[in-house]
């Protein structure tokens, strides 16, 4: 099995390429990175900036680079015992007409040899009618008549454009056409319309396309004459020229045109959450999943990719059948990683053949590490408060998701219900007892209350867990809907109750209806929490974050250690991430807002004066007054407190940036949204009010801006804190680009922009190996962020050297005594002979106070000091410093530092 032993992830684009990552790896080698993680690198919509709209995964995109680039990187990582780490994404495909696949299903219909490839009505029976072209600017007569819609002769084919989607005619359209044209068809276009004739009586998808490249490659030949051009022509002019005709040619096509507020209501091909442009895969299909995977495969086979990342593995059909075939494909020792959101008490199945998951659970173990529990009451009760709002968290999850599922999720709901009818789980009469719509919508609280992203069963009965977590459910639904009682009882019946004693078709029949319902699960959570709930509710949002959550607010040291135990037994290779493409906030960002929790009463009272003198700002006679609410401006303070760039470093255009986060950050929210658009008047009232927030001469600026510069001096050791943590514990330490300086970014496409790799260099090339009078310069220079770049190079090497005991020690909890034991996490990782200590320090801000001492390295830890097992060498190396240690006080292991991480 191959160890990644640490990663590095990049976001290839045209602006960052392979040449570009070519001219960077003996700076990655430098830094300690044994494996480059790369995004999506196969054929994307054009110039895509992230890769997650695949058209061709069987080839490398070319404007990001070529395969033979690729190869030769392959080359000079391996003479540098380095890897690569390639994402996939078997999801979804862009609906797109770069898109092969799609446009010969769309061309040709069932006899398409890709008719199966995506999730369709010609794959599946969850699916009915023609496949939606969803991009329609408004209803399709009103789109005729304003010229919307339009015929054209385009790349040798003819073709349906609106809104810059360009959609191929079938072959009955191409007789439609033909025959428009002005007087008879000569006798060549006449010859074309045998062929198309023909066609009919073609029932084998191999002849149906070789007949129909003949035919195309005949109309490619005689619209080179000029008579026939010009005819076909005339035929063009005269349909797009008549409605009636535009409309007949429209409607006859193997797809049928939607706005996208219809699909809202209905939709009848599975998308990628809501985004009618990304179309998903039918991967349980052998012949797609072969498709799909030989490139990848070929790769793999070739020593090129060393590991694979699985993005949203939670939309397959079968996740566990997906999974058992990649391995078999791949083999067993290509290291295999899935991108999974986990909740708090959330395990992967054990039974799945990969290494782990992406590592968001990783993230948020330590961001609730990084959290004073204690301030968890004032918190609450402050935004309760402010907000006027005691609804539980637990019941917004249900409110953010039900109103989701009502208002862009309408069309999958009612797939669900009619596919539940049609095959035939509950008597007609049992049916009929229930009142109009109540089984749809108890479907529809099944998906609601589903407490995590999906349960993964692909037998019937379930196994007595999934089946206990779903008769939960169902029992909630009663007790929340008691009108619902019949219907959650036939649920409860068919999916639990007779499968027990039912035969195999009833039972298989059952289980494809639980699979589709737990494939939907996923992106309503996604939707209803990620995209929506960690932006209304906002009591902290330092916990609204992908693989966190709002609810949670902290955990005790023994808990952290608990977990890592857990995942040293189950999990040692899955990935150690803070920051992702996909994460809220950047990791320094997180870690700052983490302080606030430290200093809950100073915070508290801080914010709210903030917000009293920009609401006086504010006139009320102004057409903006009210603007904004009071949980929108607490979600601005908090990001701008917890994003705001370091002191005296340059400010990174973060108004510009900050005004456009708030534009998405209102979007995603929908509470001052129509559709999918923020209301102008509030959103003008959002623009004013920063502008009121970035006034350097106001009063408001002048109480920010010192308290800003005390949050960031401390939240510098919670990064630190993060960064060792992501490097000892067990799991990979994965790097996103650029983190290595600190990382205040927020949501994408902030979190994408272009890295700064020559100040980067600059940096690395300046760093010796730091003796304690370096660490001492870097400390006092600690907002240029080369301290963060000097401790991961230094965490980065000790992992390469010691891989082995990263990756299979014992993780062993180290017991801390004296007057401030509360403020340190201690653990060794141990595997024979070979052990590394790492002592890092918690809630520092309030031993700062306390002690009435603003520098974190200068604080008294008094008699504090650890305690090694009885088997524990005696002598130390410091890794930081590289002096010997045997005094374990922490007065004596922070002198350089406040971390300490000893190898011996």
């Amino acid at each position: 099995m191959y160890n990644p032993v640490s990663t590095y992830r990049f976001q290839f684009n045209s602006t960052f390429t392979l040449s570009k990552l070519d001219r960077l790896l003996p700076y990655l080698e430098a830094l300690g990175i044994k494996t480059i993680y790369g995004s999506p690198i196969y054929v994307s919509t054009p110039q895509s900036s992230h890769g997650y709209d695949a058209v061709d995964p069987t080839r490398i995109n070319p404007e990001i680079g070529t395969e033979a680039e690729l190869r030769a990187i392959s080359e000079r990582l391996r003479a540098a015992g380095m890897g690569w780490f390639q994402d996939i994404v078997p999801n979804h495909m862009a609906y797109h007409p770069t898109n092969e696949w799609l446009m010969d299903m769309l061309e040709k219909g069932g006899m398409s040899r890709y008719a199966r490839f995506f999730e369709t009505s010609l794959s599946s029976s969850f699916f009915r009618g023609r496949i939606e072209a969803p991009f329609l600017p408004g209803p399709l007569d009103q789109s005729i008549a304003d010229g919307a819609l339009t015929l054209a002769y385009v790349d040798d084919r003819l073709v349906l454009q609106v809104q810059g989607n360009t959609l191929p005619l079938n072959p009955g359209g191409y007789a439609k056409v033909i025959r428009a044209g002005a007087g008879e068809p000569n006798t060549a276009l006449q010859q074309l319309l045998d062929l198309i004739d023909q066609l009919k009586h073609n029932d084998e998808p191999e002849a149906y396309a070789v007949a129909w490249d003949e035919f195309r490659q005949q109309l490619v030949a005689l619209m080179k004459n000029e008579a026939t051009a010009t005819y076909i022509q005339s035929a063009i002019d005269q349909i797009n020229e008549s409605s009636e005709l535009m409309t007949d040619l429209a409607t006859s096509q193997y797809y049928q045109f939607r706005t996208e507020p219809e699909t809202r209501r209905e939709m009848n091909y599975r998308r990628f959450f809501t985004v009618n442009g990304l179309i998903c895969l039918n991967m349980r299909d052998q012949a797609v999943f072969d498709a799909y995977h030989a490139l990848t495969k070929r790769l793999v086979d070739e020593g090129l990719f060393q590991g694979l990342r699985v993005d949203h593995v939670d939309g397959l059909y079968d996740p566990t059948q997906y999974l058992d075939r990649l391995r078999e494909r791949m083999g067993p020792d290509t290291y295999l990683i899935v991108e999974k959101i986990l909740q708090a008490d959330e395990d992967m199945p054990h039974h799945w053949p990969i290494e782990g998951a992406s590592g968001y659970e990783f993230l948020a173990m330590v961001n609730n590490l990084l959290t004073d529990t204690r301030s968890e009451p004032a918190f609450r009760a402050f935004y309760r408060q402010l907000v006027g709002n005691e609804t539980s968290v637990h019941d917004q999850v249900r409110d953010r998701k039900a109103f989701f599922l009502a208002q862009y999720m309408g069309g999958e709901l009612d797939n669900l219900y009619h596919y539940f009818r049609s095959l035939n789980l509950a008597d007609e009469a049992a049916l009929a007892q229930l009142r109009e719509g109540q089984l749809k919508q108890t479907i529809g609280e099944v998906l609601v209350r589903c407490p995590v992203y999906r349960y993964y069963g692909n037998q019937l009965p379930l196994p007595t867990d999934e089946a206990n977590a779903l008769r939960a459910i169902l029992a909630e639904t009663l007790e929340k809907r008691p009108e619902l009682t019949d219907a959650a009882a036939l649920l409860d019946d068919v999916l639990l109750t007779r499968p027990q004693t039912a035969d195999a078709d009833y039972n298989g029949r059952a289980r494809r209806f639980y699979q589709r319902l737990m494939q939907f699960s996923s992106p309503l959570m996604a939707k209803g929490v990620e995209d929506t709930l960690l932006y209304t509710y906002n009591a902290f949002v330092g916990h609204n974050e992908v693989g966190d959550a709002p609810e949670r607010h902290g955990m005790r040291p023994d808990a952290f250690h608990q977990l890592m135990q857990h995942r040293q037994q189950h999990w040692p290779l899955a990935m150690n991430t803070t920051t992702t493409h996909d994460t809220k906030r950047g990791e320094d960002v997180r870690a700052r807002l983490n302080v606030l929790t430290d200093l809950s009463d100073e915070w508290l009272t801080e914010v709210q004066q903030w917000l009293a003198i920009l609401a006086e700002t504010n006139s009320s006679a102004d057409a903006y007054a009210g603007v904004p609410d009071a949980n929108d401006a607490y979600f601005m303070l908090q990001n701008m407190i917890g994003g705001y760039p370091m002191p005296g470093q340059h400010d990174d255009d973060f108004r510009n940036r900050f005004g456009l986060y708030m534009g998405k950050a209102l979007q995603e929210a929908k509470r001052h949204t129509t559709g999918w658009t923020v209301e102008e008047t509030y959103h003008e009232g959002i623009r004013r009010f920063i502008d009121r927030m970035f006034d350097q001469q106001s009063e408001f600026w002048q109480r920010f801006e010192p308290f800003h510069r005390r949050v960031a001096d401390l939240g510098v050791l919670n990064s630190l804190v993060q960064t060792t943590l992501k490097c000892t514990c067990p799991g990979v330490p994965d790097v996103y680009q650029g983190a290595e300086n600190w990382d205040l970014s927020l949501v994408d496409p902030d979190n994408r922009r272009p890295i700064d790799f020559d100040r980067r260099l600059r940096f690395l090339d300046a760093l010796g190996e730091p003796s304690s009078a370096d660490w001492a310069d870097l400390w006092a220079n600690r907002f240029d962020s080369r301290i963060k770049l000097a401790l991961l190079r230094t965490l980065l090497h000790l992992r390469r050297e010691h891989e082995t005991l990263f990756a299979e020690g014992a993780y062993l909890p180290l017991p801390v005594a004296g007057t401030y034991s509360d403020h340190v996490l201690a653990f060794s990782r141990q595997l024979d002979t070979d052990w590394c200590v790492v002592v890092v320090p918690l809630h520092v801000a309030q031993l700062v106070r306390q002690q009435q001492q603003p520098d974190a390295r200068l604080l008294d830890w008094q008699d504090t000091r650890i305690t090694l097992p009885a088997d524990a060498p005696s002598s130390w190396t410091s890794r930081l410093t590289g002096e010997s240690v045997s005094e374990l006080s922490l007065q004596t292991l922070f002198r350089a530092l406040p971390i300490s991480v000893l190898t011996s």
